[in-house]
Order: structure tokens, then C-alpha cells, then sequence
């Protein structure tokens, strides 16, 4: 096979996250006395973290005395961890490739710059997460992505080189921490990076992938 290891990003790679997100979003500012936001909008910042998606609400002079970095992202980390799978799901032909990696003696990891406990409890909840041989959050290590260190990391876990290995990403950061480790890369498409980051032809991909089926044609060629 081409690749010893396939590397993932969690949020709009393996998992369409979004929803679940977003209503912990709403939740927490209209508990604290502030509009909620159109889902259009919310999607703008998706992975960009929990204190931008709220700063979309609140206004800028607002940040400190509302709390966006203390009650407010506690508040909205507690919601999102309690309904943390309410409406998520796998993106399309994911379970399939998951087994069909495992079957053939691929090994997987999931890094992602969700905190890892979210990731964990996330991520138990899907068949394929018993072949993961490692999750890595943005709390995991001294760095997240765009930096290479969480690759890196997984890479040796791993017992493997840089170039045994592919990782799967949505969103620029994904491609660069990857270009970094020296490691292939794949922008998935489906995700939420494109409407966050410039053209995707600027990221740097070793691969770009419309859709899960793109993925089956790059790694088992």
C-alpha cells in the first residue's frame, strides 16, 4: 500500500460536528443576553473555536465584562460537551473507509485542536474508534496545529517516517501543520475550511478531494 498510516482532523473531516456546535453557540448567547446568530453566519467560524464564534454576537467593548474567554466559553463548553453527539454524524462513505483502512492494515489517528476529552467522548461513539491508535487534542501537546508538533508526535507513536504516512484535513491549518511535518496531505473538500480560508489551490495539498470517494482513489490506488 501506498501509505502506512492515514492521519485525520476530526471536525469537518470525519465528522460533520456543525450542528451540534452551532445550537451550543445559541445556547450560550442567548443565555447571556445576546442575538443569536444565523447558521450562515456561524459557519464563517465553525473551526476557528468557541470564543470567535461568540465574538460574531458580541460586541467587541462587550468581550470582557460578557466573559467570552471565562463564564461564556465555560458555559458553552459544558452545553456543547452534554450534547456533544446530539445531531453529529459521519460525513458520507467515512464508515466505509474507516473499515476498509482496518482491513487492510492501515493505521489511524485522529489530531484534531478539539480539546481531547471532547474528542474522546466525541469519537466513542463510532464503530471505527476502536482502531484508532491515537486521538490527539489541542491540550495534548505543547502545540496545535497549524504547528507540526502533533504529527510529529503521531508519527513516532506510531514507529513511522514522514512519508509512511497521509493527513486528512478540511481547513488550511490541517495542510500546513502537514506540509511541516513533512507528511502528504489531502484537503477534504466537504468540510468547513472553505469558507473560513482562501482558494484551496493555495493551501498546498498534496491532494484535493471533493468527496470521501476522492479518498478510496488517492490511498488505495
Amino acid at each position: 500500500m501506498k501509505y502506512k498510516a492515514v492521519l485525520f482532523d476530526l471536525d469537518g473531516t470525519l465528522l460533520d460536528t456543525a450542528r451540534d456546535i452551532m445550537q451550543a453557540c445559541n445556547y450560550t448567547l442567548e443565555k447571556f443576553g445576546f442575538s443569536k446568530l444565523d447558521e450562515s453566519i456561524l459557519r464563517t467560524k465553525i473551526t476557528a473555536g468557541m470564543r470567535e464564534m461568540m465574538k460574531l454576537s458580541v460586541p467587541k467593548d462587550k468581550w470582557d465584562s460578557a466573559g467570552v474567554e471565562t463564564v461564556m466559553r465555560d458555559c458553552f463548553a459544558n452545553y456543547y460537551t452534554e450534547h456533544i453527539n446530539d445531531r453529529t454524524v459521519p460525513f458520507d462513505g467515512i464508515n466505509e473507509l474507516m473499515a476498509k483502512l482496518a482491513n487492510k492494515g492501515i493505521k489511524t489517528a485522529v489530531i484534531t485542536n478539539k480539546y481531547e476529552a471532547m474528542a474522546k467522548k466525541l469519537l466513542s461513539k463510532y464503530e471505527f474508534s476502536k482502531n484508532l491508535t491515537l486521538i490527539l487534542g489541542c491540550d495534548s501537546l505543547s502545540h496545535s496545529k497549524p504547528h507540526p508538533e502533533p504529527i510529529l508526535k503521531t508519527l513516532e507513536k506510531m514507529g513511522l517516517s514522514s512519508d509512511q504516512a497521509v493527513y486528512i484535513g478540511d481547513h488550511k491549518n490541517d495542510i500546513t501543520a502537514s506540509n511541516a511535518a513533512n507528511t502528504d496531505s489531502i484537503a477534504a473538500l466537504w468540510g468547513y475550511g472553505t469558507n473560513e480560508c482562501d482558494d484551496v489551490s493555495n493551501w498546498g495539498a498534496t491532494y484535493i478531494a471533493k468527496d470521501v470517494k476522492d479518498i478510496f482513489s488517492i490511498i488505495f490506488c
